[in-house]
């Protein structure tokens, strides 16, 4: 075995949980490292997710005296050791049940009418920030894995802002003028960074349209633009992650 196929092997060991279940296939360890490694990889797990958590779920963070919770503490609890014999590191099938709990967990903690836009938005980001699994190549324009459009109620960039200036006070003063709504789209790139962009009704169509089996053309029609839009459209998205294209035009 050549060390870049160990090298391989070794990775995904420690950050498949399933595959380290069904046993140290072709790794030169005993038994005893074998539960080292599980012990480490488990550790590991712990610690990737905690600090995802506590970087996307930061502004939920700031009121963390007034509810007495915070995301990152669903990485110590009995539901996230449950977890951990399916947990595959990056893989966005294992962030959305990490960023799930912690959802709950900081919903259940409901305060104000925006709390859970917040405890949402938030939530579509850390599915950006955990998940590193790439889409698979495809004839047509796919979505990118983590990409999430979602309709807020509050206008959350505004409602940012001002929880970043004032994190207690803000459950106090006036932002009623904030209750108007707004499309945003969450995404990653392949080079790992993040974009969270408000998107108009036209943009949302065509990433909604695509799903990679679709054509430009049939993307056009269902969102009812011009082939032209549609394609500059899934250029412009394609640069931040959202939508992939077909394998033809990589």
């Amino acid at each position: 075995m050549s060390d870049r196929a160990l090298h391989d092997r070794v990775i995904r060991y420690l950050t498949d949980a399933p595959a380290r279940a069904a046993g140290p296939v072709s790794l030169p360890i005993t038994p005893v490292e074998a539960d080292r490694a599980g012990r480490f990889a488990n550790f590991l797990a712990r610690h990737y997710y905690r600090d995802r958590l506590a970087r996307s779920f930061q502004y939920s963070y700031g009121f963390r005296e007034q509810t007495g919770r915070s995301a990152e503490q669903v990485a110590d609890s009995a539901e996230f050791d449950a977890f951990l014999p399916a947990c595959v590191l990056g893989s966005l099938a294992s962030a959305q049940r990490v960023g799930e709990m912690a959802r709950q967990y900081l919903l259940a903690a409901h305060r104000t009418p925006w709390w859970e836009s917040l405890v949402e938005y938030e939530y579509a980001y850390f599915l950006q920030a955990a998940t590193s699994e790439l889409a698979p190549e495809s004839q047509f324009p796919s979505r990118g894995p983590s990409a999430v459009l979602k309709r807020f109620e509050w206008r959350m960039p505004e409602l940012l802002s001002k929880i970043r200036a004032v994190p207690a006070e803000i459950l106090t003063i006036e932002v009623s003028a904030l209750h108007q709504p707004v499309m945003l789209l969450f995404s990653r790139n392949r080079e790992g960074r993040l974009f969270v962009v408000e998107v108009e009704d036209s943009v949302a169509s065509v990433f909604s349209a695509v799903d990679g089996r679709r054509s430009i053309e049939t993307i056009a029609a269902i969102a009812g633009v011009l082939p032209s839009t549609a394609q500059d459209v899934i250029s412009a998205l394609a640069n931040i992650g959202s939508v992939v294209l077909a394998a033809s035009n990589v």
